[in-house]
């Protein structure tokens, strides 16, 4: 399905993403972020966002139609077992059915449902991750936090939106590897890379509103839990994640503003999921 090279880029390049801000000395300046964050607005901006949704379901690729999809999503499983994360894995169907259920929607929507192999770890800090487009994960401090479908819906298409953008991405992270040797050419500097790789999170953003919009969901649910989590963590740093002020703005630019009246929708499902897990930490 892929070269070996090109595996271990993507598996940099889709890491784990701590939805938390880019704290002060980062290396992209806040006149380099706000200037992306414009730019997104401007290019993502979407008065019809059913329209822009379409031209996406065209452009992303649909990796389980691939005859060897199969054996590297194996291959990924394998290698994500000696990981930090494996230790975590919570093995619970029933909570991962449920979960499944809830984000099913929007993997239906760009038809990924049979792409993902999707993990739940228990770790208390909010994580979400697509995993070289074949493993989803959640940990349980994301899904606790959550206060309906439509939260859980929106880091979702914000996953799957990486997908739209990984060549991009691993070039980005190629630069950073190759940063300080000999390999290390004109292409891409350090700087320019960790100013892409923020663009490409407000890009994914962008993405996760809009396609909240055109279902009918409420595209600043996912905004307002970025904003819990930036108040629990507020040293947490990471040069490639902007500023939590700019991913909201971003958000609230690109969709129509009577999307953001939109209820917030809680399922039945998602109902389930929160009890169990409630249950789980009183045991």
């Amino acid at each position: 399905m892929a070269s070996s090279r090109r595996k271990v880029i993507l598996v940099t390049a889709l890491t784990w993403c701590l939805l938390t801000p880019l704290a002060a000395g980062g290396r992209s300046s806040a006149d380099t972020a706000g200037d992306a964050a414009q730019a997104v607005i401007a290019a993502y901006r979407a008065d019809n966002p059913s329209t822009r949704v379409k031209e996406w379901q065209r452009e992303i690729t649909h990796p389980s139609g691939n005859p060897k999809f199969k054996e590297f999503q194996a291959e990924r499983l394998k290698e994500w077992e000696s990981t930090e994360f494996a230790k975590y894995r919570l093995d619970d169907p029933q909570i991962t059915a449920l979960v499944a259920e809830v984000i099913r929607p929007v993997l239906r929507l760009y038809g990924r449902e049979d792409s993902f192999k999707l993990l739940i770890i228990d770790h208390p800090a909010p994580i979400a991750m697509n995993d070289s487009a074949v493993i989803l994960m959640f940990s349980t401090g994301m899904l606790e936090r959550a206060m309906s479908d439509d939260e859980l819906l929106g880091h979702t298409a914000h996953e799957v939106g990486h997908d739209l953008f990984w060549r991009r991405t691993a070039q980005a992270r190629q630069a950073l590897e190759l940063h300080g040797t000999e390999a290390a050419g004109a292409a891409m500097t350090e700087r320019q890379a960790y100013d892409e790789l923020l663009k490409i999170e407000l890009e994914c953003d962008a993405f996760a509103a809009v396609t909240l919009a055109a279902m009918g969901r409420n595209p600043l649910a996912p905004a307002r839990s970025h904003e819990a989590f930036a108040r629990e963590y507020p040293d947490y740093a990471r040069p490639d994640l902007p500023p939590v002020a700019l991913r909201v703005k971003v958000i609230e630019g690109v969709v129509p503003a009577a999307a953001a009246h939109t209820a917030p929708q809680t399922s039945e499902a998602f109902t389930k999921l929160k009890a169990l897990l409630e249950a789980r930490k009183r045991r």
